[in-house]
């Protein structure tokens, strides 16, 4: 009995373990057999973070493909958001003899403004078949925090920006985030000769932040810099499929001596480079449960570095000016220019000043273009001209410099202004060139001095004799400076009487007697005036639209439409205000039309201006406010007219008019 019990436990024993082996194995086979399935038919994730930003920070976007034969992912693009590629990381795997690969793609993704946000399915062809992720959500809000850019920092290229492709990565650039390029049109030049340089810092997306701490400073050495632009262009460039954020300076270099010498640029930076944090290799049977999203941010911290940019060292031969050649009139002008002179008045009187207006536009040193002189002086009289300089680009090599100068002819019989003349040395052609501009006709009329000595003596005959005639005529004729001598007679009298027995001198004592009673009597009417409130309230409404009107006048200078079209209707309801007696605050567009009717037209006119400039945005020209004041204007004139008319025609509405 004993014997069979035991056996029976083997027995049992020997059950037990054969059908947990049989359940374990066949568990291993489904799951194996899943999990090869799995890898055969592929499959496609995706996730964004953080799932929330703020306007000019940037999230990451990752797409994991897993499959035998897979191409990249395809993504729908997002209107307000923009998508960057950063890098693609791939792992591999056996599975009974069997090879699977994940590659992993990652996104910086840059929201242009706040918003909401829903990237669509993710899509990628694997193993033949098309696989698809579920929508992704992203949400922008609130203003941009510590981490985003703010000034002095490089933000993300803006919608607008220029992407273009630009030469491949030069040796030392493959590991740099950040290098420095400056650019020469030729690397030969003059003495005084402007060249225009462009300098260029290239950072390399996916920074999480880059400040620059300084402009670019150039290398001084046998050169000058002129224009450096403080506010950078920033494009987007793509370099051996890398995209890099570009900041772009434009100045100019001078030579300043003969020689050779090295040209490089440096810039201090910060940048925040983002550090990832490492994840787990995949085992047998799949993701680890820590590779999860949760568990696993992209970006976990960042790390501040403080560099410095240096360019390549490039180098500038400066060659002199050539001596030979070289005109009398030549002030260090070096470039290619044009020259151009006009003259106003092109009619005046000896001795009244004209203004020659000379510009000189092209490229070159400005800095050295002096005011060009008229080929000859001889009956002018010039004074020192006036220069102003317009750049036509930030380095400040382009453009066109204006000079005015006043001239004054001596003579009448003068014609022409003589031409005018500039000298520089161009560059292009290597030699030195005179401008110069074609006579400009003027008329040059006498002077009333000049026409007196010109014209014959027609004083008459003087009634003393010829000795005082003949002196008065030399007189006149030596010295032009003094007026001729007249010695003829006045109108003889013939009686005397003295003062006192003149009718005219006994009325005009009592002249002042008159005017102190008609000053006292004026005084006290004036003063009774000013005592009655009617004649006060006149007298407010006159200041008022006085005042209203040397606004309209102010606004008009400084092109002000609210200001100018305030004080058309101030101007307008005080005058009515005083008509009808009501409060000039009351006074609307409905009442004008309700009391004037089609006598209104100008006022209402004024008042629909004024609505479609503070309503609608609506904008006036200077013309077209100046016409409006002159109707305003015209329309207070007319009012005591109109408002007189209808009273006599009985129109208006229940008597109002007063």
């Amino acid at each position: 009995m004993k014997g069979i019990r035991v056996m029976t436990a083997g027995w049992r024993g020997a059950t037990v373990f054969g059908t947990c082996f049989l359940v374990a194995a066949s568990a291993l086979i489904l799951f194996a057999g899943g999990a090869r399935g799995g890898l055969r038919g592929g499959s496609i994730s995706a996730r964004i973070e953080p799932r929330e930003i703020a306007p000019g920070q940037s999230a990451v976007l990752t797409v994991n493909i897993q499959g035998e034969q897979s191409g990249p992912p395809s993504i729908s693009p997002v209107r307000g958001l923009r998508l960057f590629p950063m890098e693609q990381s791939s792992q591999y795997e056996s599975v009974n003899g069997r090879t699977f690969s994940t590659v992993s793609y990652i996104y910086q993704v840059v929201a242009e403004q706040a918003g909401d946000y829903t990237i669509p399915p993710v899509s990628a062809s694997i193993n033949g078949r098309i696989r698809k992720t579920g929508p992704l959500s992203l949400k922008v809000s609130g203003r941009a925090g510590a981490g985003g850019y703010g000034a002095g920092t490089l933000a993300p290229p803006a919608a607008s920006a220029r992407q273009t492709r630009a030469q491949g990565l030069r040796p030392g650039e493959e590991d740099q985030v950040a290098f420095l390029r400056i650019t020469l049109p030729k690397h030969r030049a003059y003495v005084g000769e402007l060249v225009p340089v462009k300098i260029r810092a290239f950072f390399r997306q996916g920074l999480q932040q880059a400040t620059l701490e300084s402009l670019p400073v150039m290398s001084s050495e046998g050169f000058s810099w002129e224009g450096l632009s403080e506010k950078p262009a920033q494009t987007e460039e793509f370099i051996d499929g890398i995209p890099y954020s570009v900041l772009t300076w434009n100045t100019a270099l001078c030579g300043v001596k003969e020689g050779e010498y090295p040209v490089s640029a440096k810039l201090e930076a910060t940048v925040v480079i983002p550090e990832r944090r490492p994840r787990l290799r995949r085992g047998f049977f799949g993701d680890s449960f820590f590779d999860d999203d949760f568990f696993n941010s992209f970006f976990t911290s960042g790390r501040q570095e403080a560099i410095t940019l240096t360019s390549g060292r490039l180098r500038m031969r400066v060659l002199p000016l050539p001596k030979a050649g070289r005109p009398e009139n030549f002030t260090g002008a070096v470039g290619r220019f044009t020259l151009r002179a006009t003259a106003e008045p092109k009619r005046c009187v000896v001795g009244d000043p004209i203004t020659l207006k000379m510009t000189v536009k092209g490229r070159g040193n400005f800095g050295r273009v002096s005011s060009p002189r008229l080929a000859t002086t001889r009956g002018w009289k010039t004074y020192t001209p006036t220069a102003s300089f317009k750049p036509a680009g930030s380095a400040g090599y382009r453009g066109k410099k204006r000079f005015e100068q006043a001239i004054i002819p001596l003579d009448a019989s003068i014609r022409k202004i003589p031409p005018v003349e500039f000298c520089y040395f161009d560059t292009g052609r290597g030699r030195y060139v005179t401008l110069k501009t074609k006579p400009i006709r003027v008329k040059v009329e006498p002077d009333s001095l000049q026409a007196a000595t010109g014209s014959p003596n027609h004083s008459g005959t003087p009634a003393s004799g010829g000795t005082a005639a003949t002196n008065s005529s030399t007189v006149h004729k030596g010295d032009p400076d003094l007026a001729p001598i007249h010695v003829s007679l006045g109108h003889p009298v013939t009686d005397l009487k003295p003062l006192v027995a003149n009718p005219w001198f006994i009325g005009a004592q009592g002249l002042p007697l008159g005017l102190f009673f008609a000053g006292f009597f004026l005084g006290r009417r004036n003063r009774k005036i000013s005592r009655d409130p009617a004649f006060l309230k006149k007298k407010q409404v006159r200041q008022k639209v006085g005042r209203s009107i040397r606004e309209m006048d102010r606004a008009i200078a400084e092109h002000d439409v609210p200001l100018f079209f305030n004080a058309c209707m101030s101007a307008a309801r005080e005058r009515l205000g005083e008509l009808w007696s009501l409060p000039a605050e009351t006074i609307t567009l409905a009442e004008i039309k309700a009391r004037l009717g089609e006598d209104a037209a100008g006022i209402r006119q004024v008042f629909e201006n004024a609505d479609a400039a503070a309503y609608s945005g609506q904008s006036f020209s200077h013309e077209e406010l100046e016409r409006c004041r002159d109707l305003v204007l015209e329309e207070l004139k007319n009012l005591d007219k109109t408002c007189a008319g209808r009273t006599r025609s009985g129109k208006g509405t229940g008597g109002l008019w007063r």
